[in-house]
């Protein structure tokens, strides 16, 4: 029992070690970020089907308090504040946009919203988890507000 301890610590250190251990962090009571890694020292936020980059650190604070974290931290945090800095529509999909959130201007997360029959779906990246329920409605009513926006600017209407 003692050997099997004893590897186990060993291999979870040379895993931090060179990186491959990954954190997650809590931001306040609002939401949570999974499968971060420190490579080099520096913080690798995971990427959406390997490709896509949906969620980003906004200032150097931020940086560097996940740069500073253990395998689980909170970084404190009074409110989310949530803006949609940018929407568009995407390319190769119709009724579909890509839209931009920053959240207390700390962290900016990538949603995907769907127009369906039922009006539209808001997709969050797989490893962004909303902790808060009244946070994760008001920023769906956000999105799909400006999708509608969006969609009615696309077919000429005035809003």
């Amino acid at each position: 029992m003692f050997w099997k301890r004893t590897a186990l610590a060993v291999g979870m250190c040379l895993a931090a070690s060179c990186g491959l251990c990954a954190l997650d962090l809590q931001y306040g009571s609002f939401f949570k970020v999974r499968h971060i890694t420190l490579q080099q020292g520096r913080p690798v936020l995971p990427l959406a089907r390997g490709k896509y980059a949906n969620l980003r650190i906004l200032d150097r604070e931020t940086f560097r308090f996940v740069q500073a974290c253990p395998a689980v931290c909170r970084q404190p945090a009074a409110s989310a504040d949530p803006q949609v800095t940018e929407i568009r529509a995407a390319l190769t999909r119709p009724g579909m946009w890509i839209a931009e959130v920053s959240f207390g201007g700390q962290w900016q997360i990538t949603f995907l919203i769907f127009k369906n029959q039922n009006g539209y779906a808001v997709k969050e990246p797989d490893d962004f988890i909303f902790l808060d329920g009244n946070l994760k409605q008001q920023v769906r009513q956000l999105l799909v507000s400006a999708a509608s926006r969006g969609e009615a600017a696309a077919r000429g209407e005035k809003q």
